[in-house]
C-alpha cells in the first residue's frame, strides 16, 4: 500500500492534478483580492456621492431659504438656532440616516454640530470644497470620509466614518478564510479524479506497449480512433511499431541472405583447397584451381562491398570523391578486371563503340555499379553468349549500356528489381547465388550521381540496362 502511494505520488497524476489546485488556489486568491478592492472602491465611491448630495441639499435649502443663521433671533416658531437647523436638516436627511457627523461654520464660528461631535470640531484647514480623508481617534477608530461644501456665508461639512464598509468586507473575508481552504481542498480532490480518469488512456497504452515485443510486432495498441492528444500518441506509436516491424523484417532478411551469399563462395573455396591438399596436382590443374579462387574471392569482395555500401547509406556516412574522368579508361579497366566471372560459363564480354568523353563521377562508386551490372549480366546470361559494353552520347549526356542475352526479365518484374533484397525467380537465384542487392546498390549510385537508370528486356532473348550521366 506505501509502495502504491509513494508512486502516485510522484507520478504524472498528481503533479498535474497539483498544477490544477495551485492554478485554482492562485485564482481563487487573485479573485478575492480583486473583489475586496471592488466592493471597498465601489463603497467608497457610493459613501463619497452621498455626502457630497448631502451637503449639497443643506447648502442649498439654507441658501434658497436667505437664512442669517449668525444674527438669529427665536420666535414663535423655532425657539432656538438649533430648532431652526434641525428642521433644515429634516429635509436633507430624512431619507438617509447614515450621515453621523454634521457641521455648519462660517468665518466666525462653528454655528451648529450634531451631537455626536461632543466636543469635537472637524478641521480639515481646507481652503477648498471637496471630499477628504479625516481621522480622530475621539469620533471613530477608522477613517471618516468628510465632504466640504463652501456657500457664500457658510461651510457644511458632512463626514462618515467607513466603520461599516470595514465591517462588511472584514466579514466578507472572515467568509472567504474558511472557505478558500475548503475549496482547494475540494480542487486537489476534484484534479486527482480528473487527472486519474483522464490518464487512465495512458495506462492502457502503457500496458498494451509492455506486451508488445520483436515476436508481435503485428499488435497494434487501440485508441487511435480518437482525435485527441492521446488518439494522436497511438497513431505515432503504432506508426512507430510499423517501422520497428519493417525494419526488424529488413535485418533479420538482410541476415539470412548476406549468410546464404557469402556461404556459397567460401563453401567453394574450401571445396577446392581441400581437394587440392588430398593429392598431389599438375601446374595447369593448381592454376585452374586458382583461377576458380580467384573468381569466388571476387564474389566475395563484391558481396562485401555490396553489404558495406548498403550499410553506409543506410546510416548516411557514405563519402563521395567526385572528380573528372575519362570514360574509356574507366570500362576499361573494369571489364578486364571482371571478365573471369564469365569462364564458368564460356561467356566472355566486349567493349564496344566507346568514344573519348569525360564524365564527373567517384570513379570507386561507379566502378561498382558497372561490376554489379556486368556481373548481373554473367549470372544471367545464356552460356557461350557475348557481354557487351558500349556508351553513346547524345547533346548532354552520355549513355552507358551494358547488354546481355539470356532469360530477360519480365514485364511485371522491371519496376521491383531494385528493390532491396527482391529475387525475380528463387529458383534462378539459387542457381546463381543471388541476393537482390546488386541493382539496389546500382540504383543508389546513381541517384547519388544524380542520373538515371533504365532496363529494357525481351524474355528470353536480351536485356540492357542503361545508366544516363551529364558528360562535361
Amino acid at each position: 500500500m506505501l509502495k502504491k502511494v509513494k508512486s502516485f505520488l510522484f507520478s504524472s497524476r498528481f503533479k498535474i492534478a497539483m498544477w490544477y489546485s495551485l492554478i485554482f488556489l492562485f485564482l481563487e486568491i487573485l479573485f478575492g483580492i480583486s473583489v475586496y478592492l471592488y466592493l471597498f472602491h465601489k463603497s467608497k465611491v457610493n459613501l463619497d456621492t452621498n455626502l457630497k448630495a448631502q451637503a449639497t441639499a443643506i447648502l442649498r435649502i439654507i441658501e434658497k431659504k436667505q437664512l442669517d443663521l449668525e444674527s438669529f433671533v427665536p420666535n414663535e416658531t423655532y425657539k432656538s438656532e438649533d430648532e431652526l437647523i434641525w428642521d433644515i436638516l429634516y429635509d436633507a436627511i430624512v431619507f438617509n440616516r447614515r450621515n453621523t457627523f454634521i457641521q455648519i461654520s462660517n468665518p466666525n464660528k462653528i454655528i451648529f454640530k450634531t451631537a455626536n461631535l461632543k466636543n469635537n470640531i472637524i478641521s480639515l484647514n481646507k481652503n477648498r470644497d471637496g471630499i477628504f480623508d479625516y481621522y480622530d481617534p475621539n469620533l471613530s477608530e477608522h477613517t471618516i470620509r468628510t465632504c466640504i461644501l463652501k456657500g457664500k456665508q457658510i461651510t457644511v461639512t458632512v463626514a462618515y466614518p467607513i466603520e461599516q464598509i470595514v465591517f462588511m468586507l472584514n466579514g466578507l473575508t472572515e467568509i472567504y478564510a474558511w472557505m478558500a481552504p475548503i475549496f482547494f481542498l475540494v480542487s486537489i480532490l476534484g484534479g486527482i479524479l480528473i487527472s486519474i480518469k483522464s490518464l487512465n488512456r495512458i495506462n492502457d497504452i502503457i500496458m498494451k506497449t509492455e506486451e508488445i515485443t520483436a515476436y508481435n510486432l503485428d499488435e497494434i495498441i487501440l485508441g487511435g480512433e480518437y482525435s485527441d492528444e492521446f488518439g494522436r500518441l497511438v497513431n505515432k506509436m503504432n506508426e512507430m511499431i510499423s517501422r520497428i516491424k519493417r525494419s526488424v523484417e529488413y535485418m533479420n532478411q538482410f541476415s539470412l541472405a548476406a549468410a546464404h551469399e557469402l556461404k556459397t563462395p567460401l563453401t567453394i573455396l574450401q571445396g577446392e583447397i581441400e581437394v587440392s591438399l588430398k593429392s598431389k596436382k599438375t601446374i595447369n590443374e593448381y592454376i585452374e584451381i586458382l583461377k576458380s579462387n580467384y573468381e569466388e574471392t571476387l564474389r566475395l569482395i563484391r558481396i562485401v562491398d555490396n553489404l558495406f555500401f548498403i550499410s553506409k547509406t543506410e546510416n548516411s556516412i557514405i563519402n563521395y570523391e567526385f572528380q573528372e574522368i575519362d570514360l574509356h579508361s574507366l570500362l576499361d579497366s573494369v571489364v578486364k578486371k571482371i571478365k573471369i566471372l564469365g569462364e564458368d560459363k564460356e561467356m566472355s564480354i566486349e567493349l564496344v563503340g566507346t568514344t573519348d568523353v569525360k564524365i564527373y563521377a567517384d570513379p570507386g562508386l561507379l566502378k561498382q555499379a558497372l561490376s554489379n551490372l556486368i556481373d548481373n549480366a554473367f549470372k544471367y546470361g545464356d552460356e557461350k553468349s557475348i557481354v557487351q559494353v558500349f556508351t553513346e552520347v547524345k547533346d548532354d549526356k552520355v549513355y552507358i549500356n551494358v547488354l546481355n542475352h539470356g532469360i530477360g526479365i519480365q514485364e511485371k518484374d522491371i519496376d521491383k528489381i531494385f528493390d532491396k533484397f527482391y529475387r525475380v525467380d528463387s529458383s534462378r537465384t539459387r542457381k546463381t547465388g543471388g541476393v537482390g542487392l546488386g541493382l539496389s546498390v546500382v540504383k543508389s549510385i546513381v541517384d547519388i550521381h544524380k542520373g538515371k537508370l533504365e532496363v529494357k528486356s525481351i524474355p528470353h532473348k536480351e536485356t540492357i540496362f542503361t545508366i544516363i550521366l551529364k558528360k562535361i
